[in-house]
């Protein structure tokens, strides 16, 4: 009868623990703050306010990063050697990572994404970009999203819209009335990608 009793104890309380911290891979980390320079918050997918952010610092599925002025933060994802550095005044939110899904609401941040077995979607408040597997740019504001593609093929989505492909090499804007990605010159593309500068492209309105 005790063992009955501690058996069922055990279940309960496995059920219990699973109840409020969650069971399955949305309770594991998918990443860290690998690198963090000045003031740099984040916000837990259930809180509603944002704290100060240390690098080491696990990140979860639900999780919105901030990065105030001349700040930076780069996160290194989980399971291959994907990493995202976020400029100055950059949000993103990780919505639903198992779904390969992130929001960039504004400002600068350079994806070096490993080829993937599914599309990660990024978010931005023009559209969407889908990325298998490369090394793109994107400069998102509330008028205009830039995406520009150093290494690989990157897809972009307008909410009403076709699909635009930018390749190696070239570069996209939501607001040009071609609507379609227009090379750019090389030394640009070097300057674009320094994570040393990387400064604002969008003009300022």
């Amino acid at each position: 009868m005790n063992r009955k009793i501690r058996v069922f104890a055990s279940f309960c309380l496995m059920i219990g623990s699973c109840l409020v911290i969650g069971c399955g891979s949305d309770s594991a980390p998918i990443g860290k703050l690998a690198g963090v320079q000045g003031q740099v918050t984040i916000k837990p997918g259930q809180a509603e306010t944002f704290t100060g952010a240390a690098v080491e610092q696990k990140l979860f599925s639900g999780d919105s990063i901030k990065t105030a002025d001349t700040a930076k933060a780069e996160i290194q994802l989980t399971g291959d050697d994907s990493r995202i550095v976020l400029s100055s005044n950059t949000y993103l939110e990780i919505r639903n990572y198992s779904e390969k899904d992130l929001r960039q609401m504004h400002g600068i941040a350079i994806y070096k994404i490993s080829p993937q077995n599914r599309e990660l979607k990024i978010q931005t408040p023009q559209g969407m970009a889908t990325v298998l597997g490369t090394v793109l740019r994107i400069d998102a504001s509330d008028t205009e999203t830039i995406v520009t593609v150093e290494k690989g093929k990157v897809g972009f989505s307008k909410k009403a819209g076709h699909q635009i492909f930018i390749e190696t090499g070239k570069q996209y804007s939501t607001s040009t009335p071609e609507d379609a990605a227009v090379s750019i010159d090389p030394l640009e593309l070097e300057k674009l990608f320094s994570n040393e500068t990387l400064n604002p492209i969008i003009n300022p309105r």
